[in-house]
């Protein structure tokens, strides 16, 4: 069966797509928690951004639209995952699907890395601020 890109199909894809301003990877974003559960359904979070062509004083990218991100999965059919103890940062995140399933596919940086496949997957998110760094007025 072929695996084609699904991301715009999901429930609440749009809407995240409207607030990013494009389809995300996640590239970067910090995936900050997994749940799983033996009733067959779970989540993963990640705190996301976009990244813009803007560079600060000190020659970093300045990153806005920062958005707290839930993938919340119904009916899982198969997990694997390598570096479990750590959560970790994406480096790049991919939504397929395959006849009537999902699978959500990432590579990390750093930490926690592999697939989920599932019947039914939903995007929720909250728009969020990043902490001010130290002598930063908020």
């Amino acid at each position: 069966m072929e695996e084609v890109d699904a991301f715009v199909e999901i429930e609440g894809a749009k809407a995240l797509i409207d607030w990013l301003g494009f389809v995300p990877s996640f590239h970067d974003a910090r995936l900050i928690g997994i749940e799983l559960s033996s009733n067959q359904s779970g989540w993963l979070r990640l705190e996301a951004f976009r990244m813009t062509d803007k560079i600060d004083k000190d020659g970093y990218f300045i990153l806005d639209r920062h958005v707290l991100v839930t993938l919340t999965l119904g009916e899982i059919k198969a997990v694997s995952l390598d570096h479990f103890t750590t959560t970790g940062i994406v480096g790049h995140m991919r939504i397929t699907r395959t006849d009537k399933r999902y699978r959500i596919a990432w590579d990390s940086s750093y930490g926690v890395e592999g697939s989920i496949t599932a019947k039914s997957l939903r995007i929720d998110f909250v728009p969020s601020h990043p902490e001010p760094a130290v002598g930063e007025v908020a």
